[in-house]
C-alpha cells in the first residue's frame, strides 16, 4: 500500500477517535471535615468530547439528561462539583449555594510534574506525575493505555487519562471506575441559564454574608410564621443559638478542594 494512502487511513482513524465522546465514572471520597476520619462518597461522571470535558456528581448528570434547563432545586446540596472545561486552559466553575448558582469563569494553568516512575492500577499501566495547585499538592497516575487526555474536575494535560489521583493530606481521592463510549453529540452549554456570573473575591463575600446572618430571610418571616415542635407546640425559635450553631458547621466544614480558597471566617 502507498505509505501516503496508509499514513491518511492512520490520521482518519486517529482522528475519528478522539472526536468520539467517552462518559468515565470515577469514585470521589473526600473529607468535609480535614480535623476529621470521616469521609463522604460520591459517585462522578467526566463527560469527554475531543478537548472539552464536563464533571459533575450523577445527581447533577440525571437532572441535565431531562434536558429541563437544570432545575437548581433539584441540585442544591449537592456540593459545588461542576466544572465545564474547555479548550486552551478555559474552565468554567459552578457552585450551588441557598438558592442560587454562581459561575466562575477562569483560565487554569497546570504545572505538572511528570516522574518516571510506573505501577499497574486494574488493566492500566499508569505512570506518575505531581501537581501543585490551590493550596494542595496532588499525585496523580494517567495510562498512555487510552487515547484520551483527560481527568477529574479541571484537572488535564497530561498525557493520557487520569485514573487514580490523591492529595497529600488525603482529603480528596479520584478513582476511575468505568468508561463507556457514547455516541451522541454532548451538549457543553450551561444547562443553568440563570447562573449568576461573578468572580472569586465576590463568591467569599456571598459566603461571609450568610455567615455573618444565616437566619436573615427566616427572621424577617417570622412575625407572621408559627413554628411547631415535633409534639404539634408552637415555640419561639432561639435565632441566636441557631445562627451559632450553623455558623460553627460552616467553619467545621470548610475544606474545599482548591484549598487556598478556602472561606477566612472570623474567630
Amino acid at each position: 500500500m502507498n505509505h501516503k494512502i496508509l499514513s491518511l487511513i492512520l490520521i482518519f482513524f486517529s482522528y475519528n477517535f478522539y472526536t468520539q465522546n467517552f462518559r468515565l465514572d470515577y469514585q470521589l471520597i473526600y473529607k468535609e471535615d480535614s480535623l476529621s476520619s470521616g469521609t463522604t462518597n460520591k459517585n462522578m461522571i467526566l463527560l469527554v468530547q475531543g478537548g472539552k470535558s464536563k464533571f459533575l456528581t450523577e445527581k447533577q448528570y440525571k437532572v441535565d439528561s431531562l434536558k429541563s434547563g437544570g432545575s437548581i432545586d433539584s441540585v442544591l446540596g449537592d456540593n459545588s462539583f461542576l466544572a465545564i472545561n474547555h479548550e486552551e486552559n478555559l474552565s468554567f466553575k459552578y457552585y450551588f449555594f441557598i438558592k442560587d448558582v454562581y459561575k466562575i469563569k477562569e483560565f487554569v494553568k497546570l504545572s505538572w510534574e511528570l516522574i518516571p516512575e510506573t505501577k499497574k492500577i486494574s488493566t492500566f499501566l499508569c505512570r506518575k506525575a505531581i501537581l501543585k495547585y490551590k493550596g494542595r499538592t496532588w499525585e496523580a497516575w494517567y495510562t498512555q493505555d487510552l487515547p484520551i487526555q483527560a481527568g477529574p474536575y479541571i484537572f488535564r494535560n497530561l498525557p493520557g487519562l487520569i485514573v487514580y489521583m490523591e492529595d497529600s493530606t488525603g482529603s480528596y481521592k479520584f478513582n476511575l471506575l468505568s468508561i463507556k463510549k457514547r455516541s451522541d453529540t454532548l451538549d457543553f452549554e450551561n444547562m443553568y441559564k440563570e447562573a449568576i456570573n461573578i468572580s472569586e473575591k465576590q463568591l467569599q463575600k456571598v459566603y461571609l454574608d450568610y455567615y455573618s446572618d444565616p437566619l436573615r430571610e427566616i427572621r424577617s418571616e417570622s412575625a407572621k410564621t408559627k413554628f411547631i415542635d415535633e409534639k404539634g407546640k408552637e415555640v419561639k425559635p432561639d435565632f441566636r443559638e441557631m445562627t451559632k450553631t450553623i455558623q460553627s458547621r460552616l467553619k467545621k466544614y470548610n475544606n474545599p478542594i482548591e484549598l487556598s480558597e478556602a472561606i477566612k471566617y472570623p474567630d
